[in-house]
C-alpha cells in the first residue's frame, strides 16, 4: 500500500476544521459498507490525491486513486479535503500519458493501446505496449472460453519499461524495494503497475518469452479483471499459481490446436515431481489453510501451487471458476483466517484431501 503522512488535513470552513473522517460522514451514509461511489481530493504530503474511498475510520483513509494506486494514510495528516465529483473517473490514456511523461522526465515518452499505458525510454521500447495488450487479450481470451466473467479494468493498466537493468534495480531502490538478483520484473499491488527492463534492446519480440514478466502480466491482469481482488487477502497458491500456468506457451500464446502437453510448465511439474518423496498425504490441506509453506520451502511450494491449479483448471474447470469467482467476493481489506479458507475450498471441492491429493499424482503420472 502507499502510505503518506504529513501535517494536520484540514480546511477551515466557517471557522471550523474538518478532518478527513468528517468530510466522509458528511458527504455519505455513516454506516456504508462498500466503497463511496464519490470522488474526493486531499493534499497528501503536499501532493494532491483524488480517488474513491474504498475505506476509512477516524484514524485512517483508504483510497483509490484516479491512476489506480491506493493510498494509504492517516485521516489526520492530509488538508483540503473536498469531494470532486458523484462517481469515481479513472484518469484516460491521454491523462495517464501525460501524467507519466511528467512524472519520468526527459528521455522517456508514453504510449496507450486500448489498456495500457507504457512509459519507456524514447525509441523502440514503444513496442512494448503493444505486446502487453497481446497478452491481456490472450487472458481474456482463455478466462472467457472457461466462463469466467470479467470486469473492466478500472483504470489505465499502466507499465514502466526501463533501458537495462541497472535502471531497473536503480529505480527500485529509489523507492525503497529490495529485489532478488536476476528479477526481470514485478507487479506491485499498491501502484498497480508492472516493472520490467528490456534486455533485447527495444525488441520486445525478444524479452516477452521470458517466464517472469508473463507471470507479472498476469497478476496485473487477474487483479484488474476482478478475478482476483487487490483489496481483499487471496490464497497465495491460487494467485500464484494461475500466473504460473501463464509462464506456458499453450496458455499465454495458444496456436491453432493447443494440445494439453503445451499448457504445462515444465520447470515447475519436474521440481514437482522431484520432491514426491518427501510430499505429505495432507498437502493440500497445508496449502489451502495458509501461505506458510511459501516462506520455509519456497520452490516446492511455488510447484505444488501450479500443480493443483493446473488440475483443477483441467480436469474440474466449472469447479475452478466458483472458487476463483468465491474467493474474489471476499470483503475489502478482509484477511482470510485459515477455518474460512478451508471452509471456501471444502464447499466446492470437497474435504477428502488425501483423495485429492491421490487424484492429482494420478493425473501428474500420466502427463508426458
Amino acid at each position: 500500500m502507499k502510505r503518506a503522512t504529513c501535517g494536520a488535513w484540514g480546511t477551515s470552513m466557517a471557522g471550523r476544521v474538518f478532518t478527513a473522517t468528517m468530510v466522509l460522514l458528511a458527504l455519505a451514509a455513516p454506516a456504508a459498507a462498500e466503497p463511496l461511489p464519490f470522488m474526493m481530493s486531499a493534499l497528501v504530503e503536499s501532493r494532491l490525491v483524488e480517488g474513491q474511498p474504498l475505506s476509512w475510520s477516524a484514524e485512517r483513509v483508504l483510497l483509490l486513486g484516479r491512476d489506480g494506486a491506493l493510498y494509504d494514510f492517516a485521516a489526520a495528516d492530509a488538508e483540503q479535503a473536498k469531494r470532486t465529483a458523484n462517481r469515481f473517473a479513472p484518469y484516460s490514456n491521454i491523462d495517464m500519458q501525460a501524467r507519466l511523461r511528467e512524472e519520468f522526465g526527459p528521455g522517456w515518452d508514453a504510449t496507450a493501446t486500448a489498456h495500457f499505458v507504457a512509459v519507456h525510454p524514447t525509441g523502440a521500447w514503444s513496442a512494448w505496449a503493444e505486446r502487453l495488450e497481446g497478452l491481456y487479450g490472450n487472458f481474456v481470451r482463455y478466462m472467457q472460453v472457461r466462463g469466467i466473467r470479467l470486469k473492466s479494468p478500472p483504470t489505465p493498466l499502466v507499465a514502466v519499461v526501463f533501458r537495462n537493468q541497472s535502471s531497473y534495480f536503480a529505480y527500485a531502490r529509489a523507492q525503497g524495494r529490495s529485489l532478488p538478483a536476476g528479477t526481470l520484473g514485478h507487479y506491485d499491488p499498491a501502484t498497480n503497475r508492472i516493472y520490467l527492463y528490456d534486455s533485447g534492446n527495444g525488441d520486445a519480440d525478444s524479452t516477452l518469452g521470458g517466464d517472469t514478466i508473463i507471470h507479472e502480466a498476469t497478476h496485473q491482469a487477474a487483479y484488474n479483471t476482478g478475478v482476483h481482488t487487490r483489496f481483499a487477502e487471496q490464497p497465495r497458491w491460487l494467485v500464484e499459481g494461475l500466473a504460473m500456468m501463464f509462464e506456458s506457451p499453450g496458455v499465454w500464446n495458444p496456436g491453432p490446436s493447443p494440445q494439453r502437453a503445451d499448457r504445462i510448465n515444465r520447470y515447475r511439474l519436474s521440481h514437482f515431481r522431484g520432491t514426491a518423496g518427501e510430499r505429505s498425504p495432507q498437502w493440500i490441506a497445508g496449502l489451502v489453510a495458509s501461505d506458510r509453506n511459501f516462506t520455509s520451502d519456497v520452490l516446492t511450494a511455488y510447484a505444488e501451487a501450479w500443480m493443483l491449479s493446473f488440475y483443477l483448471s483441467e480436469t474440474q474447470p466449472q469447479q475452478y471458476s466458483d472458487y476463483l469467482r468465491k474467493v474474489a467476493a471476499r470483503p475489502l481489506f478482509a484477511e482470510y483466517p485459515p477455518a474460512d479458507r478451508v471452509r471456501d475450498f471444502a464447499g466446492v471441492f470437497g474435504s477428502d484431501y488425501a483423495q485429492l491429493a491421490a487424484q492429482v499424482q494420478q493425473f501428474v503420472d500420466r502427463l508426458p
